[in-house]
């Protein structure tokens, strides 16, 4: 009995069978000019399978009378199989070489058999297929030939009214004539088939990258700015918000420790904090807006209004503080963090062209990330304006007056946790 594995490669090997044979000669080609050859590739061989119950039946009618049509169509078997071959010397080569194989043979076919065989119908099934062969970006050419076709389908049934083979009576006529319309049908019916398919293929693989970008991009900007985007409600975001609350948390001795790490166990050290305090800010549906090094950014309040914000701030703040004893004990040794907070005004907007970004300035910012770097390791520090807001809900530690980098002196304090 076969493996699983086994099994699982069997099925992809005989899956697509149907589609190797389409895709033989198109690769390295953009996939619109593939799904162009591919359908090249199926017209070429079903050309060259419907051309075998030809000769079976001008070898099996009257061999010796019909010899002709059967030394000269014969190649075709072979010359439309080999159109694959010739994708290797353009995009547009194994159509054109097709197209000309097929004008002349269909000529030839009239030219011996005359217009009561049926046999110029191939020319209205090779004027539907040239628009698929040659594709949207070369309809000069698609437009030729289909122009030839009509002009080759009228000419022989002026000039080539009556078979030139003796041999062709008209009861041989009236079986060509049966026999040439279902595979017209077949021919044309298989060909758009195959191409619709193709269309629908690419749909589905279009529809997979849309949905990937979408997704993407708003893992890199907030859901409702990326559906502004999206749907061009907007060519540039920047909103000014009357009250948001920002977070800073920045790892303590952090350059020591990147010093001694392997850059593999730093990265690995990285994404497990970041990775919980992603998890902690889309609990408290609050936004983060990025790391810096080992900083890490969140706003509450913004894109869309929020009553609350400054609350889910300040508890994602002690979740934090939480979060990192969990993970200090997982690593064995102390992983603080320093945790500033302010609410305030601010702009919010979506800057760069090639790698977006969704940022927020304004003095709220610039004093939340004081509030961190003047802070302590392990404690959550906010100034007066938060703690007015907070104090009828959470504890707080009076710090005093510090010294604050382009504030002046300003009094803080801690936030130890929520009123019991």
């Amino acid at each position: 009995m076969p493996s699983r594995r086994e099994r699982r490669t069997g099925s992809r090997q005989s899956l697509p069978v149907s589609r190797l044979l389409a895709g033989c000669g198109t690769a390295g080609y953009p996939p619109h000019v593939r799904r162009r050859m591919a359908v090249t590739n199926v017209v070429s061989l079903l050309c060259s399978l419907m051309t075998v119950p030809y000769i079976l039946l001008y070898v099996f009618y009257d061999y010796q009378g019909l010899w002709p049509a059967i030394v000269i169509l014969s190649p075709q078997i072979v010359l439309y199989a080999v159109t694959p071959c010739f994708h290797r010397l353009g995009p547009s080569a194994a159509a054109l070489y097709f197209s000309v194989i097929w004008l002349a043979f269909a000529v030839v076919y009239c030219f011996l058999f005359g217009r009561g065989s049926g046999l110029a119908l191939y020319f209205l099934a090779g004027a539907a297929a040239a628009m698929l062969v040659f594709g949207a970006e070369r309809v000069l050419l698609s437009t030729l030939v289909t122009v030839l076709s009509l002009l080759a389908f009228l000419g022989t049934a002026i000039f080539f009214p009556t078979p030139a083979l003796a041999a062709a009576d008209p009861a041989l006529l009236e079986i060509l004539f049966l026999l040439t319309v279902p595979l017209v049908f077949l021919l044309i019916f298989t060909t758009v088939y195959f191409a619709f398919q193709e269309a629908s293929l690419a749909e589905v693989a279009l529809e997979k990258e849309h949905r990937f970008s979408t997704r993407l991009l708003e893992n890199i900007l907030p859901r409702a700015v990326a559906l502004r985007l999206k749907h061009r409600e907007t060519a540039m975001v920047a909103d000014h918000v009357d009250s948001a609350t920002i977070l800073f948390a920045d790892i303590v001795d952090f350059t020591p420790r990147a010093a001694k790490w392997p850059p593999n166990d730093l990265v690995a050290f990285l994404g497990r904090v970041f990775r919980s305090f992603d998890d902690l800010a889309a609990n408290h549906g609050l936004e983060t807006i990025k790391t810096i090094g080992d900083a890490y950014m969140v706003a509450g309040g913004l894109p869309e209004p929020c009553a609350d914000h400054a609350e889910s701030v300040a508890q994602m703040a002690l979740d934090i503080l939480e979060c990192c004893g969990q993970i200090s004990a997982e690593y064995g040794e102390t992983v603080d963090v320093r945790i500033g907070l302010h609410s305030g005004p601010v702009v919010a907007g979506v800057i760069g062209s090639n790698k977006l970004l969704y940022d927020v300035w304004g003095d709220t910012v610039n004093t939340a990330a004081r509030m961190e770097s003047h802070g302590v390791a392990g404690r959550i520090q906010v100034g007066d304006h938060l703690k007015g807001m907070l104090e009828h809900r959470f504890d707080f530690e009076l710090r005093g007056e510090i010294e604050v980098k382009g504030k002046g002196a300003m009094r803080v304090w801690f936030l130890n946790g929520r009123k019991r």
